[in-house]
């Protein structure tokens, strides 16, 4: 479920990081940045408005653990661990990544929040209290957020990612792909989203107003 790292973003940092953002790529629907800092190797920001979807569309996607794998590249395995509320889900990710890289997990905790009658946001962050399984390397920290908010017959998009992948995998091998499978998701994503019916399921999880790690 929910494979909000559609890339393998390089050493992570807070969301408050001051440093530019500096534009990547821009397409009629979304633009992709990232911040870069000695400290802080890359963060990637993806902005745009996506016409005729809709933000629980958007949510319910990223939660249908069926279909990860028509969007994001190189997952193995999403088993949804536990449900703490119902704006909230605990989740274990399982990645095959390819060579230089080895095989990788994360466990993160989503939950949803309703910040006005049009806007929501979906907070990510890593949990260290599961162990990482023999063979596989831990990827933590990760923070993530989507901002969605709905405008006219569309949905306006702001997601950003900070993640450690961990491990000794070339730093400029890491930021080429962390860009690359980043514009190749969020095209995958849109087309997913534009082909399924407009609000035709009830809400994955329940959008509320309070996070436990807000």
């Amino acid at each position: 479920m929910l494979l909000w790292l559609v890339c393998f973003a390089a050493a992570g940092h807070s969301v408050q990081s001051q440093t530019s953002w500096q534009p990547w790529y821009h397409s009629s629907l979304f633009s992709i940045s990232y911040q870069k800092s000695p400290d802080h190797p890359l963060r990637i920001r993806v902005t745009g408005k996506w016409p005729g979807v809709s933000a629980k569309s958007v949510i319910n996607l990223l939660h249908d653990t069926t279909r990860v794998s028509e969007w994001v590249k190189h997952v193995s395995a999403v088993t949804i661990l536990s449900r703490p509320a119902p704006n909230q889900t605990l989740v274990l990710t399982h990645f095959d990544l390819p060579w230089p890289l080895r095989k990788r997990d994360m466990v993160t905790h989503a939950c949803l929040l309703q910040k006005s009658p049009a806007s929501y946001v979906l907070t990510i962050r890593s949990v260290t209290e599961y162990p990482s399984e023999p063979g596989m390397i831990r990827i933590q920290p990760v923070i993530v957020q989507w901002v969605l908010t709905e405008r006219d017959d569309g949905v306006e998009i702001n997601y950003q990612i900070s993640a450690d992948i961990q491990g000794d995998a070339p730093q400029w091998f890491v930021d080429k792909v962390a860009l690359r499978n980043t514009r190749a998701s969020f095209n995958a994503l849109y087309a997913l989203l534009q082909a399924q019916a407009r609000n035709a399921k009830a809400w994955a999880i329940t959008p509320a107003n309070t996070c436990p790690f807000e």
